[in-house]
């Protein structure tokens, strides 16, 4: 499918091109990630690897929702001079998606996909047909612009003002907006801007009733991964009367809640003071069973949906389609059950069933395999040689691929290496990095003019 494409980009704080994979396609039944990205305004959002610069690429894309029947474009203004070539641009979407579904699928609302030219107005859309109301979308951008006053605040003394202003917006909301935000920053390396998040989530967690209940969760969590005993686990339940600190700390100390642990806490029932005690350690053990036999359900419909899948797999006439369309399914699990069932088709005689699945098993990790950028494919590639000739023709292969970026890359790897002290490795990285680095400063001096005055060609970073 045409997910993704190569795009040459001129980035609008340095004026140094790279190239960086954006996405044409987000099918959530292919891909379940693709709406939270679109919902976060992370889609075709690139960070320059000369400056660390980032933002987003208005570059047209089709949203697919095959459950709900939309097909929506973003379809940017600067994407076509004409009205002609937005058509052509949004015939080009609908074909790539139409092309991968079998023919029962190919329904009509896909021939005339809704357009939108701004990315917001295309985030509502997605937002109403989940049925959440304008006050609900309302709400959140309240939260979100405050997240952004409390990272243009120049004191803590401004910060503490706006935690006494928004107090009703500092709800559970709020904090799960932080904390996702925190994420994306930190893997996009913005150090800078994720230090001053952090300084207001201290604050937060110091100042609110929500912020406080959070911190206290968190707490209980790293005493636990820190002493992963029953005993520590019944102490932290007792102590905590927040039934989701709870549940947290049993999902977290799932493998403590055996036979022994309901033995312990029993003991404590029968030895219990008085009446209300005695109840209180009731209810504990109660919430206990209930979260256990929660995870036990969840953990059962898991695995019953990867039997499922490698059972579709088998019976369809088309498997490449369908694992395609199901690739965020193909994780670690899929592959235990996949094998399982090998070895059960091979234990029983059953040849013919055994090589299919066997097929299955070959296609499937050829398509983990694609996704995986190629750099880091030659990364490995590199890591695993044993001698620097070899190296150094691996890269000599993959030449196209070395360049600053890829330097970039090894360098960090390097220290990483050095850093979880497997020193052995990291020299292998060092070794790498040389090597890297003499092909990069070898090229034709052409190749590494400064950039012109003019801008370069390319698309640049936008703000949405």
């Amino acid at each position: 499918m045409m997910s993704q494409t190569m795009v040459r980009i001129t980035c609008p704080n340095c004026r140094r091109p790279f190239a960086a994979p954006l996405e044409q396609v987000l099918d959530v039944e292919v891909d379940p990630s693709a709406k939270a990205r679109l919902l976060s305004g992370q889609v075709n959002f690139v960070v320059c690897p000369h400056c660390g610069a980032g933002g987003a690429v208005n570059l047209p894309f089709l949203y697919h929702d095959p459950s709900k029947e939309l097909a929506f474009v973003f379809l940017p203004m600067e994407a076509g001079q004409t009205d002609l070539e937005r058509q052509q641009v949004i015939g080009a979407l609908s074909k790539a998606v139409m092309n991968q579904l079998p023919p029962e699928q190919r329904k009509s609302y896909l021939l005339n996909p809704k357009v939108f030219f701004s990315y917001e107005s295309l985030v509502k859309a997605v937002l109403e047909a989940d049925g959440i109301t304008e006050e609900v979308l309302e709400a959140r951008r309240a939260r979100s612009e405050l997240l952004r006053k409390f990272l243009d605040a120049a004191s803590e003394e401004e910060r503490i003002a706006l935690i006494e202003e928004n107090e009703s917006l500092l709800d559970d909301d709020f904090f799960r907006v932080l904390s996702a935000t925190l994420m994306d920053l930190e893997a996009m390396g913005v150090q800078d801007v994720v230090q001053r998040l952090r300084e207001v989530q201290q604050l937060l967690f110091e100042r609110t009733a929500v912020g406080r209940r959070l911190a206290a969760r968190a707490e209980a969590l790293r005493a636990l991964s820190e002493q992963p005993t029953r005993e520590k686990l019944l102490e932290l339940l007792i102590e905590h009367e927040d039934r989701e600190t709870r549940e947290a700390l049993v999902t977290f100390g799932q493998p403590l809640v055996d036979y022994f642990f309901f033995q312990t806490l029993t003991q404590r029932i029968e030895e219990a003071g008085d009446e209300e005690e005695r109840k209180r350690l009731e209810t504990i053990r109660q919430q206990v069973m209930e979260v256990r036999q929660k995870l036990q359900d969840q953990a059962r419909q898991v695995v019953e949906s990867k039997v499922a899948l490698v059972r579709d797999l088998l019976a369809t006439e088309r498997p490449e389609l369908l694992a395609r369309r199901r690739l965020a399914d193909l994780d670690e699990l899929f592959f235990s059950v996949l094998g399982a069932e090998i070895e059960r088709a091979q234990r029983e005689g059953d040849r013919e069933t055994a090589s299919r699945l066997e097929g299955i098993w070959k296609l499937t990790m050829d398509l983990i395999r694609e996704q995986v950028p190629p750099q880091i494919v030659l990364l490995t590639a590199v890591l695993e040689a044993k001698e620097v000739e070899e190296v150094r023709q691996t890269l000599e292969d993959n030449r196209p691929l070395v360049d600053e970026s890829f330097l970039q890359l090894l360098e960090q790897v390097e220290q990483q290496l050095r850093e979880g002290g497997d020193e052995q490795a990291a020299e292998r990285a060092a070794i790498a990095l040389e090597v890297a680095r003499s092909m990069v400063e070898a090229k034709p001096k052409e190749e590494k003019k400064p950039p012109e005055k003019k801008p370069p060609s390319g698309l640049e970073i936008a703000r949405r």
